[in-house]
């Protein structure tokens, strides 16, 4: 019993850290020169506009979503690879289904975000990145600016499909 409980506490030290990681990546990453837009329940929007002279924007800019989406299914992939370890050398069914339950979380959160993405893509936007977390989502779309019926658009599908509250999505607009 000592042994599964050391062993469990060690999963969750390394998920806690690859959660750390992943949360230092979106830092780093998130991008500097966009628009923030946040719905509420009554229906209001705030909107902040950050402007940057060309000169100041970065050529990787092209690439942010792409290199974005690489980094984060990479992070995702040794996360899945640390719980898979984990459940070969659980000593406990306990310990067990723990970790295969966070390995399911793993791709059903892969899931939704990549169905929010397509979605979103098929609302006419060249692209999106989206971040589910337990109780938000962050989605970052591939354009100069929104409307406030493109956010509405935007939250309605995350709330659809993942369940978070419209108060509780933070969409934001990168060209």
């Amino acid at each position: 019993m000592v042994v599964a409980l050391k062993s469990y506490k060690v999963l969750i030290v390394i998920i806690a850290g690859v959660g750390i990681g992943i949360l230092l990546s979106c830092i780093t990453y998130w991008p500097k020169n966009h628009e923030v837009s946040k719905a509420d329940r009554s229906n209001s929007m705030q909107v902040n506009k950050v402007i940057f002279p060309e000169s100041v924007m970065t050529a990787s800019g092209s690439d942010f979503f792409t290199e974005y989406r690489m980094e984060r299914d990479k992070l995702r992939s040794e996360r899945s690879e640390v719980l898979q370890a984990s459940i070969k050398n659980a000593k406990t069914d306990e310990s067990i289904q723990q970790a295969q339950e966070a390995v399911l979380k793993i791709i059903v959160e892969k899931e939704r975000e990549a169905e929010i993405e397509g979605l979103i893509k098929a609302h006419g936007f060249a692209d999106a990145l989206v971040f589910l977390w337990e109780n938000s989502a962050s989605i970052v779309v591939k354009t100069s600016s929104l409307t406030r019926e493109e956010v509405e658009n935007i939250a309605n599908i995350v709330t659809r499909v993942s369940g978070v509250k419209t108060e509780d999505i933070t969409i934001r607009a990168k060209p």
